[in-house]
């Protein structure tokens, strides 16, 4: 008898060219894949938060905190729409909480090591990844577009690998 995975390859087939086409385009074409995600997460938004809604007000007379679901739902529609109106607002922005991220985990990760000096020792490693993280993250920010660009290639690269190994795996699990 197959299990579950051997009998449903094909759908790791599937992610898995999805994964690699997608990447390929990352790559290929970066603005145009960047703006693309934007306006698909401003569409998922809205359809994400329209859905929580929908069961939010269904779940007013069992749920006892169906008002914050609601909330959220509202949130999300909210930002749906407003991504959907500027997309390039929203991926600006997400550039910056990015390189913000970035700087502030940089940092988080100097105060670990030099507080982990007296349990460990190669915190010097630790203290240089704080330091790169800050690097990447005023770069980020001192150029959004050229950001913009860069990461869509690291996601591109990312999602080409995936593609690889999900393929492959598929047709592993084909043959069990």
């Amino acid at each position: 008898m197959r299990n579950f995975y051997s009998a449903y390859w094909w759908i790791f087939l599937l992610r898995g060219v999805f994964a690699l086409v997608l990447g390929v385009l990352a790559i290929v074409w970066p603005g145009v894949t960047f703006t693309t995600l934007i306006v698909f997460l401003g569409a998922y938004l809205f359809i994400a938060g329209t859905f929580a809604m929908v069961g939010a007000i269904a779940a007013r007379k069992t749920a006892e905190n169906w008002g914050m679901f609601l909330l959220s739902a509202l949130v999300g529609i909210i930002l749906g729409i407003l991504t959907l109106y500027n997309p390039f607002a929203t991926g600006a922005a997400l550039i910056f909480l990015v390189g913000f991220w970035a700087m502030l985990a940089g940092i988080f990760e100097i105060i670990i090591a030099i507080r982990l000096r007296a349990l460990i020792t190669g915190e010097g490693w630790y203290i240089a990844g704080g330091v790169l993280s800050i690097l990447f993250g005023i770069l980020l920010l001192s150029n959004p577009e050229t950001a913009a660009i860069t990461l869509t290639w690291l996601f591109g690269f990312y999602a080409v690998i995936s593609g690889v190994m999900l393929i492959s795996l598929s047709f592993r699990l084909r043959r069990k």
